[in-house]
Protein backbone atom coordinates (compact mmCIF):
# COMPACT_ATOMS: atom_id res chain seq x y z
CA UNK A 1 0.00 0.00 0.00
CA UNK A 2 1.36 3.26 -0.76
CA UNK A 3 0.84 6.09 1.56
CA UNK A 4 1.79 9.47 1.85
CA UNK A 5 2.80 11.13 4.81
CA UNK A 6 2.63 14.21 6.26
CA UNK A 7 4.14 15.84 9.10
CA UNK A 8 1.60 18.54 9.11
CA UNK A 9 -1.87 18.52 9.87
CA UNK A 10 -3.15 21.10 7.66
CA UNK A 11 -1.20 19.78 4.34
CA UNK A 12 -2.66 16.61 4.81
CA UNK A 13 -5.73 17.95 5.11
CA UNK A 14 -5.48 19.72 1.76
CA UNK A 15 -4.59 16.18 0.40
CA UNK A 16 -8.06 14.54 1.55
CA UNK A 17 -10.26 14.58 -1.60
CA UNK A 18 -13.94 13.82 -2.72
CA UNK A 19 -14.78 16.47 0.23
CA UNK A 20 -14.46 19.94 1.50
CA UNK A 21 -13.43 19.94 4.62
CA UNK A 22 -12.90 22.29 7.23
CA UNK A 23 -10.47 21.01 9.97
CA UNK A 24 -8.95 21.22 13.29
CA UNK A 25 -6.72 19.08 15.40
CA UNK A 26 -7.29 19.19 19.29
CA UNK A 27 -4.24 17.25 20.37
CA UNK A 28 -1.46 15.86 18.55
CA UNK A 29 -0.18 12.33 19.90
CA UNK A 30 2.22 11.82 17.05
CA UNK A 31 3.03 14.03 14.53
CA UNK A 32 2.62 11.95 11.52
CA UNK A 33 -0.72 12.17 9.15
CA UNK A 34 -0.80 9.42 6.57
CA UNK A 35 -2.87 9.06 3.50
CA UNK A 36 -3.47 6.31 0.43
CA UNK A 37 -6.03 6.80 -2.23
CA UNK A 38 -7.01 4.14 -4.62
CA UNK A 39 -9.22 4.81 -7.73
CA UNK A 40 -10.44 1.10 -9.16
CA UNK A 41 -13.60 1.10 -11.64
CA UNK A 42 -15.77 4.08 -10.89
CA UNK A 43 -15.07 3.76 -7.26
CA UNK A 44 -12.60 6.02 -5.25
CA UNK A 45 -10.77 4.17 -1.86
CA UNK A 46 -8.94 6.15 0.74
CA UNK A 47 -6.99 5.47 4.12
CA UNK A 48 -6.60 8.17 6.41
CA UNK A 49 -4.31 7.47 9.40
CA UNK A 50 -4.10 10.51 11.62
CA UNK A 51 -1.69 11.81 14.28
CA UNK A 52 -4.11 13.07 16.59
CA UNK A 53 -7.61 14.25 17.46
CA UNK A 54 -9.86 16.28 14.35
CA UNK A 55 -12.68 18.13 14.87
CA UNK A 56 -14.38 17.80 11.24
CA UNK A 57 -17.12 19.93 9.35
CA UNK A 58 -17.64 19.08 5.58
CA UNK A 59 -19.87 18.28 2.96
CA UNK A 60 -19.54 15.85 -0.21
CA UNK A 61 -18.35 16.76 -3.53
CA UNK A 62 -18.38 13.32 -5.11
CA UNK A 63 -20.82 12.53 -7.14
CA UNK A 64 -22.05 9.55 -5.40
CA UNK A 65 -22.82 8.60 -1.63
CA UNK A 66 -19.62 8.00 0.63
CA UNK A 67 -19.35 5.82 3.22
CA UNK A 68 -16.96 6.80 6.45
CA UNK A 69 -16.20 3.77 8.55
CA UNK A 70 -13.45 3.94 11.74
CA UNK A 71 -10.81 1.38 11.82
CA UNK A 72 -9.58 2.30 14.74
CA UNK A 73 -10.34 3.64 18.23
CA UNK A 74 -14.27 3.20 17.34
CA UNK A 75 -15.42 4.14 20.16
CA UNK A 76 -13.82 7.56 20.37
CA UNK A 77 -15.80 8.45 16.69
CA UNK A 78 -18.89 11.05 17.25
CA UNK A 79 -20.47 11.53 13.47
CA UNK A 80 -23.56 13.97 13.02
CA UNK A 81 -23.62 13.86 17.30
CA UNK A 82 -23.98 9.72 17.55
CA UNK A 83 -21.27 7.53 18.41
CA UNK A 84 -20.15 4.87 16.55
CA UNK A 85 -19.36 1.20 17.15
CA UNK A 86 -18.07 -1.62 15.36
CA UNK A 87 -21.00 -2.17 13.23
CA UNK A 88 -21.83 1.44 12.49
CA UNK A 89 -20.65 4.09 9.81
CA UNK A 90 -21.46 7.64 8.46
CA UNK A 91 -23.82 7.63 5.00
CA UNK A 92 -23.10 10.84 3.01
CA UNK A 93 -25.19 11.68 -0.41
CA UNK A 94 -24.16 13.78 -2.74
CA UNK A 95 -23.73 17.24 -1.16
CA UNK A 96 -24.64 16.36 1.78
CA UNK A 97 -22.71 17.74 5.10
CA UNK A 98 -21.36 16.41 7.74
CA UNK A 99 -19.37 16.14 11.40
CA UNK A 100 -16.93 14.16 12.52
CA UNK A 101 -15.39 14.30 15.86
CA UNK A 102 -12.61 12.39 17.31
CA UNK A 103 -11.04 13.71 20.41
CA UNK A 104 -7.34 14.25 21.08
CA UNK A 105 -6.19 10.45 19.70
CA UNK A 106 -4.70 9.24 16.94
CA UNK A 107 -7.24 6.84 14.70
CA UNK A 108 -7.55 5.52 11.53
CA UNK A 109 -10.68 5.63 8.88
CA UNK A 110 -11.59 4.33 5.86
CA UNK A 111 -13.67 6.42 2.84
CA UNK A 112 -15.33 4.51 0.46
CA UNK A 113 -16.82 6.89 -2.64
CA UNK A 114 -19.31 4.87 -4.47
CA UNK A 115 -20.23 5.48 -7.98
CA UNK A 116 -23.23 7.88 -8.82
CA UNK A 117 -25.49 4.82 -9.62
CA UNK A 118 -25.88 3.43 -6.65
CA UNK A 119 -27.69 7.07 -5.58
CA UNK A 120 -30.76 5.27 -6.12
CA UNK A 121 -30.22 3.25 -2.99
CA UNK A 122 -30.44 5.86 -1.02
CA UNK A 123 -34.52 6.86 -0.20
CA UNK A 124 -35.46 10.13 -1.58
CA UNK A 125 -36.86 10.68 1.60
CA UNK A 126 -33.94 10.78 3.80
CA UNK A 127 -32.51 14.40 3.97
CA UNK A 128 -28.71 14.26 4.58
CA UNK A 129 -26.11 12.61 5.97
CA UNK A 130 -26.97 9.60 8.58
CA UNK A 131 -25.24 7.14 10.81
CA UNK A 132 -26.42 3.76 9.70
CA UNK A 133 -26.13 0.37 11.79
CA UNK A 134 -26.27 -2.69 9.60
CA UNK A 135 -23.85 -4.55 12.11
CA UNK A 136 -20.39 -5.60 12.80
CA UNK A 137 -20.57 -8.27 10.28
CA UNK A 138 -21.50 -6.13 7.00
CA UNK A 139 -19.09 -3.37 8.00
CA UNK A 140 -16.63 -5.75 8.41
CA UNK A 141 -16.90 -7.07 4.86
CA UNK A 142 -16.45 -3.94 3.50
CA UNK A 143 -13.78 -2.79 5.10
CA UNK A 144 -12.45 -6.26 4.40
CA UNK A 145 -12.85 -5.69 0.86
CA UNK A 146 -11.31 -2.75 0.45
CA UNK A 147 -8.13 -3.62 2.45
CA UNK A 148 -7.96 -6.57 -0.20
CA UNK A 149 -7.60 -3.88 -2.77
CA UNK A 150 -5.44 -1.51 -1.07
CA UNK A 151 -3.49 -4.37 -0.33
CA UNK A 152 -2.51 -4.55 -3.84
CA UNK A 153 -5.08 -7.57 -5.20
CA UNK A 154 -7.38 -5.44 -7.34
CA UNK A 155 -5.42 -2.53 -9.05
CA UNK A 156 -3.00 -4.80 -10.66
CA UNK A 157 -5.19 -6.88 -12.19
CA UNK A 158 -5.92 -5.85 -15.58
CA UNK A 159 -9.05 -4.42 -16.88
CA UNK A 160 -11.55 -7.09 -17.35
CA UNK A 161 -13.64 -9.68 -15.42
CA UNK A 162 -11.52 -10.15 -12.04
CA UNK A 163 -10.91 -6.48 -11.78
CA UNK A 164 -14.70 -5.99 -12.97
CA UNK A 165 -15.60 -8.64 -9.69
CA UNK A 166 -13.37 -6.74 -7.60
CA UNK A 167 -15.58 -3.43 -7.77
CA UNK A 168 -19.34 -5.73 -8.10
CA UNK A 169 -18.23 -7.29 -5.33
CA UNK A 170 -17.51 -4.35 -3.04
CA UNK A 171 -20.97 -2.39 -4.68
CA UNK A 172 -22.47 -5.23 -3.12
CA UNK A 173 -21.14 -4.68 0.23
CA UNK A 174 -22.00 -1.68 -0.03
CA UNK A 175 -25.75 -2.10 -0.91
CA UNK A 176 -25.74 -4.39 2.10
CA UNK A 177 -24.27 -1.54 4.18
CA UNK A 178 -27.14 1.00 2.75
CA UNK A 179 -30.00 -0.97 3.05
CA UNK A 180 -30.95 0.66 6.63
CA UNK A 181 -31.69 4.25 6.30
CA UNK A 182 -35.01 5.83 7.55
CA UNK A 183 -36.91 9.08 7.12
CA UNK A 184 -36.52 10.86 10.70
CA UNK A 185 -40.29 11.55 11.78
CA UNK A 186 -40.79 14.81 12.49
CA UNK A 187 -40.64 15.94 16.51
CA UNK A 188 -43.87 16.68 17.96
CA UNK A 189 -44.45 20.31 19.10
CA UNK A 190 -42.66 23.93 18.12
CA UNK A 191 -40.47 22.97 15.37
CA UNK A 192 -36.58 24.14 16.56
CA UNK A 193 -33.35 24.87 14.42
CA UNK A 194 -31.29 21.26 14.56
CA UNK A 195 -27.86 20.89 15.81
CA UNK A 196 -26.52 20.29 11.85
CA UNK A 197 -28.46 23.81 10.39
CA UNK A 198 -27.10 25.68 13.60
CA UNK A 199 -23.40 24.33 12.50
CA UNK A 200 -23.99 25.27 8.99
CA UNK A 201 -25.09 28.47 9.52
CA UNK A 202 -22.05 29.09 12.29
CA UNK A 203 -19.73 27.71 9.51
CA UNK A 204 -21.05 30.48 6.92
CA UNK A 205 -20.29 33.20 9.45
CA UNK A 206 -16.74 31.77 10.38
CA UNK A 207 -16.01 31.49 6.37
CA UNK A 208 -17.52 34.92 6.04
CA UNK A 209 -15.48 36.54 8.68
CA UNK A 210 -12.09 34.77 7.62
CA UNK A 211 -9.17 36.66 9.64
CA UNK A 212 -10.76 38.64 12.49
CA UNK A 213 -12.12 36.48 15.10
CA UNK A 214 -15.78 36.66 16.13
CA UNK A 215 -17.15 36.53 19.61
CA UNK A 216 -19.71 33.62 20.74
CA UNK A 217 -22.79 36.19 21.32
CA UNK A 218 -21.83 37.26 17.16
CA UNK A 219 -21.87 33.59 16.05
CA UNK A 220 -25.45 33.05 17.94
CA UNK A 221 -26.87 36.11 16.37
CA UNK A 222 -25.69 34.80 12.90
CA UNK A 223 -26.83 31.29 14.15
CA UNK A 224 -30.28 32.09 15.00
CA UNK A 225 -30.09 30.90 18.35
CA UNK A 226 -29.32 31.86 22.49
CA UNK A 227 -25.56 31.56 22.96
CA UNK A 228 -26.70 28.16 25.48
CA UNK A 229 -28.36 26.72 22.47
CA UNK A 230 -25.28 27.64 20.21
CA UNK A 231 -22.79 26.23 22.92
CA UNK A 232 -24.73 22.71 23.14
CA UNK A 233 -24.59 22.02 19.55
CA UNK A 234 -20.79 22.67 19.37
CA UNK A 235 -20.67 20.51 22.40
CA UNK A 236 -22.65 17.67 20.86
CA UNK A 237 -21.29 18.69 17.50
CA UNK A 238 -17.31 18.81 18.27
CA UNK A 239 -17.22 17.75 22.23
CA UNK A 240 -16.05 21.88 22.47
CA UNK A 241 -16.90 25.26 23.03
CA UNK A 242 -17.74 27.26 20.23
CA UNK A 243 -14.74 29.89 21.73
CA UNK A 244 -12.56 26.61 21.88
CA UNK A 245 -13.28 26.18 18.38
CA UNK A 246 -12.81 29.00 16.98
CA UNK A 247 -9.35 29.43 18.80
CA UNK A 248 -8.37 25.92 16.89
CA UNK A 249 -9.41 27.40 13.74
CA UNK A 250 -7.46 30.37 14.37
CA UNK A 251 -4.36 28.00 15.40
CA UNK A 252 -4.61 26.70 12.52
CA UNK A 253 -5.38 29.78 9.90
CA UNK A 254 -2.20 31.57 11.45
CA UNK A 255 0.36 28.36 10.81
CA UNK A 256 -1.21 28.21 7.31
CA UNK A 257 -0.08 31.53 6.77
CA UNK A 258 2.93 31.87 8.53
CA UNK A 259 4.26 28.50 5.86
CA UNK A 260 3.12 30.67 2.75
CA UNK A 261 4.06 34.10 4.09
CA UNK A 262 6.83 35.52 1.40
CA UNK A 263 10.03 36.74 2.40
CA UNK A 264 10.37 39.26 4.68
CA UNK A 265 6.72 39.04 6.41
CA UNK A 266 7.49 39.14 10.03
CA UNK A 267 5.32 36.81 12.87
CA UNK A 268 4.20 39.98 14.29
CA UNK A 269 2.71 40.94 10.79
CA UNK A 270 1.12 37.69 10.25
CA UNK A 271 -0.85 37.93 13.85
CA UNK A 272 -1.51 41.69 13.54
CA UNK A 273 -3.35 40.22 10.12
CA UNK A 274 -4.93 37.98 12.19
CA UNK A 275 -6.56 39.98 15.34
CA UNK A 276 -4.07 38.74 17.87
CA UNK A 277 -2.63 41.51 20.01
CA UNK A 278 -1.52 39.46 22.67
CA UNK A 279 1.60 37.65 21.04
CA UNK A 280 3.01 36.11 23.84
CA UNK A 281 0.24 34.16 25.13
CA UNK A 282 -0.68 33.35 21.43
CA UNK A 283 2.90 32.08 21.15
CA UNK A 284 2.49 29.86 24.16
CA UNK A 285 -0.37 28.57 23.15
CA UNK A 286 0.78 27.89 19.74
CA UNK A 287 3.99 25.68 20.87
CA UNK A 288 1.55 23.75 22.92
CA UNK A 289 -0.34 23.04 20.11
CA UNK A 290 2.31 22.60 17.26
CA UNK A 291 5.53 21.76 18.76
CA UNK A 292 7.00 24.98 18.03
CA UNK A 293 7.31 28.45 18.15
CA UNK A 294 5.67 30.93 15.15
CA UNK A 295 8.76 32.19 14.40
CA UNK A 296 10.42 28.56 13.93
CA UNK A 297 7.33 27.85 11.52
CA UNK A 298 8.25 31.03 9.26
CA UNK A 299 10.54 29.54 7.12
CA UNK A 300 13.12 32.22 5.79
CA UNK A 301 13.00 32.63 2.10
CA UNK A 302 15.43 34.36 -0.24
Amino acid sequence: MLYRDFDDFDAWGEAVQTAALRLACDSVERRSWRLAACGIGDLFLQLGDEGGGNLCHGANTHGGIQLFVPLTHVSGYICNCEPLDTGSLLAIPPGADFSIQVRRRAHSWLAVALPARLNEAWPAQVSGSRVLRPGAAAVGELVGLASRIFAGVAPELPPGPARAAAVSDLVAAARVCLAEPQATPPAPGRPRIDRGEIIRRTMAALEADAVDRPTVEQLAVAAGVTGRTLARAFRDTFGTSPLQYVLLRQLHAVRRGLRSAPGGTTVSEILVRHGIWDQGRFAARYRRQFGQTPSATLTPRS
